[in-house]
């Protein structure tokens, strides 16, 4: 069963270099990264990425092939997070989530036609 899940972030660039053009370069790797995942599994589905380049936002969005609604979650941060590490994008401010009873991360499920 395909869960269509959406994450939305916002990004904060320490590099004196950071523009608008730079940030848009940087979602359009995080896509090419997304798709390159998208080729080697198949249980990655509809990979998209928008962006509101003035406030440094993005939204990640992916179909995955889960069992489970958490099984799904868990892919979909995996590869979301490896995307943004190969556009290099550190997340080592990320929350570290273990295995427990503690509820999921903020990501959503979303009605594709929503995304």
């Amino acid at each position: 069963m395909a869960h269509y899940l959406r994450l939305d972030a916002v990004f904060v660039c320490t590099d004196s270099a950071d523009s608008d053009e730079a940030f848009d370069d940087f979602t359009d790797r995080v896509f090419d990264e997304l798709l390159k995942l998208q080729a080697i599994d198949t249980g990655i589905v509809e990979p998209d990425v928008t962006a509101n380049v003035a406030e440094r936002k993005m939204s990640i969005l992916l179909g995955i092939e889960a069992s489970t609604s958490r099984d799904a979650i868990r892919l979909f941060l995996a590869n979301v997070r490896c995307a943004l590490h190969a556009a290099e994008c550190g997340t080592e401010e990320w929350p570290r989530y273990e295995p427990a009873d503690d509820p999921l991360p903020p990501v959503r499920h979303v009605d594709f036609a929503d995304a």
